[in-house]
């Protein structure tokens, strides 16, 4: 070679530069050899991850069911017709093609010589997609006209899809019928670019039923960010569906996409399988709750109100009712502008769960507390009282209206007659701190920590705060369950306590989850979780309890007056609930409120039974109803009814004929 000669020579600067270039080039060889053999493997892992596209797949969320394993939301299958726009490419060419062609013709000026059609790439680039647009138009026409179902192409939706996830199949025709599917089968099953998809689909099959406890889902996002797509998934915004959504989602897969340079799906791996999600098990019994939204809603017309059913031995909800309520149902579809506007109707606020979100004044069943504050400041229950039958604090002061007429009235009597004189007269001796004091001891106007919310404390002040925060002069109001608010779920706790002697339990409303595929359970709120025990005189608790059974089996005397109740458990004089004896307090209340879409009173009935063995309170509240006795009392017999129904068609034959 031409360069020895050079080694050989005495010019020592050509020797170094021959000695640079021979590194230049070594150093250049190694490179390469480092990039084709050394690092190949990494570069093309990169490739192929640059090519790689991550699909979240949703796991199949868990179910809601009641304490005997029905069924209170659950999934249903959703059948798509779906199109794989991969296997499109040579419809997408010829079309483009010939679209190009007419182009030509219609636009002389891009026609060469040769007979070629020029394009502009803007103009090319908006002859493919119509092309595209045109291809898939006529599939889903295609499709349409086999399944009986004109179907349309959604332009702007498929150009969105196109642009964004050409990888992944796009639906034209969702939510296929029975007979549709059977069509489906029979005449298109065989064409490679077409398919049916599988999508579970959140499913309320008792409609509104329990509505505001089990709550709804709507379309969430992927949980990751380097998610590229996600399938339809859910989650959880209100309710059971919220609180557990964690549980019931699962836990979501990932499958990998691997595209091509245009974007399309050419195979794809499952990277991680997705895990069903558990299921929530509740106390709610679903043939009481189905009882007590019935009867609810037989109220009265387009009735507001709220039912809290308890098991008194252990603070299990059995039911728990709100009205008017909404289908959950709908949110999963999408709501309509008419759904929508019904949903945030200001005066019949249908999302309102007024069981735990609504505060209300008890009106005359806060008669309890009142009497139970007399009676430890050493009321004298058999002292008779003549009532004037009004109460008046001053002579300008305005007097309240005492419904139990004049007369006289020892405990018992003003108690089952619910005359606001008695109970306003003694319990200002008992004083406004005594009477909050008693009402704290049940915890009215505190949370109770419900799993599901929003939940409302209502305004029962402390005790201290008699004379401060609430004026010395509410007193004769407060006697009669005015000026202060508490939710039905309080009232509910206050009866149980009474029903039970005094236990106050945590309200349960959820008992265990179960992982499907598993059966493993966990539990996740014990049953009888003891809040507080209420510190009450026997001889008070039972003056109290035999006063509450009075107000229903009280018939009326000769001046035609009984318990407020009475009537409405009574037919021709003979009970409603023949070996079930319910005790109860009716109640009615005014509101003061400047709004036009507040009610102006509230009504109640909260009650126990069966009295001798107390196993179930029922609380009733209805707005702006006629009273008490006449508008709730009736509602919560209806329960009652289903209760025993209920009770003997699960009762052992002994124990049918002892009764």
């Amino acid at each position: 070679m031409f360069f020895f000669p050079i080694l050989k020579g005495s010019d020592q600067r050509l020797r170094v530069i021959l000695g640079i270039v021979g590194a230049g080039l070594f150093a250049l060889l190694a490179g390469l050899w480092v990039v084709q053999i050394v690092c190949a493997s990494r570069f093309e892992h990169n490739s192929q991850v640059q090519s790689l596209k991550r699909v979240g797949i949703p796991a199949i969320r868990g179910k809601i069911l009641d304490r005997n394993e029905k069924v209170l939301a659950g999934n249903r299958p959703k059948y798509n017709a779906i199109l794989y726009l991969e296997d499109l490419q040579a419809q997408f060419g010829e079309t483009y093609t010939r679209l190009s062609k007419a182009y030509g013709q219609q636009h002389p000026q891009v026609v060469q010589k040769n007979g070629r059609v020029r394009l502009t790439p803007a103009t090319s680039r908006e002859l493919q997609l119509a092309a595209d647009c045109q291809v898939v138009s006529n599939i889903t026409f295609e499709v349409g006209g086999v399944l009986q179902e004109r179907r349309n192409l959604n332009t702007n939706a498929f150009l969105r899809h196109y642009a964004n996830y050409p990888y992944v199949p796009f639906e034209i025709v969702p939510n296929l019928a029975p007979s549709q599917l059977a069509e489906f089968a029979e005449q298109l099953s065989g064409q490679h670019e077409l398919e049916l998809e599988t999508q579970p689909v959140r499913s309320y099959p008792n409609g509104p039923l329990a509505a505001h406890v089990l709550g709804y889902v709507q379309r969430g996002g992927p949980d990751e960010e380097q998610i590229s797509y996600t399938l339809p998934d859910y989650e959880g915004r209100t309710g059971i569906e919220r609180a557990f959504d964690k549980r019931l989602r699962g836990r979501p897969g990932v499958k990998l996409v691997l595209v091509n340079s245009q974007n399309y799906r050419q195979r794809e791996d499952v990277e991680t399988a997705n895990e069903q999600g558990g299921d929530i098990y509740l106390t709610i019994d679903l043939a009481l709750q189905r009882a007590a939204e019935q009867a609810l809603a037989e109220a009265q017309a387009r009735v507001r109100g709220a039912v809290v059913v308890l098991d008194v031995r252990n603070g299990d909800i059995l039911a728990m009712a709100s009205a008017p309520a909404f289908d959950p149902n709908s949110y999963v579809a999408g709501l309509t502008p008419g759904e929508a506007e019904a949903l945030n109707d200001p005066k019949y606020t249908p999302q309102l769960n007024r069981a735990i979100s609504g505060a209300y004044p008890p009106g005359s069943v806060f008669k309890i507390i009142t009497g139970i504050a007399c009676l430890e400041t050493g009321l004298d229950p058999n002292e008779l009282f003549d009532s004037p039958g009004f109460y008046q604090a001053s002579p300008r002061a305005r007097p309240i209206k005492d419904l139990a007429g004049t007369g006289k009235f020892n405990f018992e009597r003003a108690f089952y007659r619910s005359s606001n004189t008695y109970f306003i007269n003694y319990g200002m001796k008992a004083g406004l701190r005594k009477i909050l004091e008693v009402a704290r001891r049940f915890h009215l106007g505190e949370k109770t920590r419900f799993p599901i919310g929003p939940e409302v404390a209502g305004d029962v002040p402390e005790p201290d705060e008699a004379g401060a925060s609430m004026h010395l002069s509410s007193t004769a109001d407060v006697c009669i369950g005015q000026e202060i608010t508490i939710t039905p779920l309080q009232m509910a706790g206050m009866i149980g306590a009474l029903a039970n002697g005094g236990k106050i339990f945590w309200p349960r409303l959820v008992s265990h989850s179960s992982l499907p595929e598993t059966g493993q359970q966990e539990q996740l709120f014990a049953p009888g979780r003891l809040r507080d025990v209420v510190s009450l005189d026997p001889r008070h608790l039972e003056l109290i309890r035999q006063a509450m059974l009075d107000d229903t089996e009280r018939a009326p005397d000769a001046a035609g007056l009984g318990g407020t109740a009475y009537t409405e458990f009574h037919h021709d004089g003979k009970t409603s609930l023949p070996n079930f004896r319910v005790a109860g307090k009716t109640g009615t209340a005014e509101v003061k409120s400047t709004s036009p879409n507040s009610p102006k009173h509230i009504t109640w009935f909260a009650s126990y039974g069966p009295y001798e063995s107390p196993r179930y309170a029922v609380v009733v509240m209805v707005e702006d109803g006629q009273f008490g006795g006449p508008t709730c009392a009736p509602v919560a017999r209806k329960i009652y009814e289903a209760i025993v129904k209920q009770e003997q068609a699960h009762a052992p034959p002994a124990a049918l004929a002892r009764n």
